[in-house]
């Protein structure tokens, strides 16, 4: 009897025991570009609750087991990790911390259970932009998405501002240019501030294929300054006004429906997320 009391105990604390680690090798997804280094997730348990994980993000060279540990700044932060539900219904953009070793590390409590996109953007060693997507089981996984993404029209309220573009369709395979309105009250917002170092961010999920794009919009009256988009846009300080008039550039290689969600902060420094539907022909 106490042989069959203890295996009874065992299986109870398995079946109570959190899930174990996922280890995840990435899909390469920034949009029209090919991956020189290989990207890994490791999403682990945190506690006794399935809703948070501690998520480990490291990348190395191909057919390479160490870490890559030196990484460029970029927007003031070495990596731009962005998760998104199945249904794009969730949008987050978070920064773990660099180790030592190579290795990104952030604890994240997810909203609800399902399957989440992990996205993880960086520029490791001298190389160009590095973009994974590792695909997280939440709890349970999602059930199929059609992910058909509504007409937003060209303007949206998020909280006291409204957002207009000047178009939410484009062109595929070349440079694109939206014109971007903040508005208070009718009138450009006058209370804005930057975010990360930029007036604002913007990124774009392909809803088929899941391809990533992130682009940062500038000041209006920039835009004869900065021809070379190669380079990038120089970094605003965090006391920097920022006109509600700014203009986006983006070059979109896939056509297809797009979801682009558009960071900004606005009075007392909070953080508004504007979203658009967006079609690329």
């Amino acid at each position: 009897m106490r042989a069959v009391s203890l295996v009874s105990l065992f299986l109870l604390l398995a079946a109570v025991r959190p899930s174990s680690s996922q280890l995840i090798k990435g899909n390469p997804a920034l949009q029209g570009y090919a991956a020189q280094t290989e990207g890994f997730l490791r999403a682990s348990p945190v506690g006794a609750d399935p809703l948070e994980k501690q998520l480990d993000v490291w990348m190395t060279l191909p057919h390479s087991a160490a870490p890559l540990s030196r990484y460029q700044i970029e927007m003031t932060k070495p990596l731009h990790m962005v998760i998104v539900s199945d249904d794009f219904k969730t949008f987050l953009h978070i920064h773990p911390t660099l180790t030592p070793t190579g290795h990104f590390l952030i604890k994240q409590k997810f909203p609800a259970p399902g399957t989440y996109f992990v996205y993880a953007d960086g520029l490791p060693n001298d190389l160009n932009h590095q973009v994974f997507r590792f695909d997280l089981d939440v709890g349970h996984p999602s059930p199929p998405e059609s992910r058909d993404l509504p007409n937003t029209g060209m303007g949206v309220q998020v909280g006291p501002y409204e957002v207009d573009l000047s178009t939410v369709r484009v062109h595929t395979h070349r440079m694109e240019m939206v014109d971007i309105e903040v508005l208070e009250n009718g009138q450009p917002a006058k209370d804005l501030h930057p975010y990360l170092g930029a007036p604002a961010h913007a990124v774009f999920l392909n809803s088929k294929d899941l391809s990533y794009v992130h682009v940062h919009p500038m000041p209006a009256g920039m835009m004869n300054m900065q021809m070379d988009m190669s380079k990038p846009m120089p970094e605003l300080p965090e006391n920097a006004p920022v006109s509600g008039d700014m203009m986006l550039h983006i070059a979109l290689w896939e056509p297809g429906t797009y979801k682009m969600w558009l960071q900004f902060r606005g009075a007392n420094e909070k953080l508004y997320i504007a979203e658009f539907t967006i079609v690329a022909s």
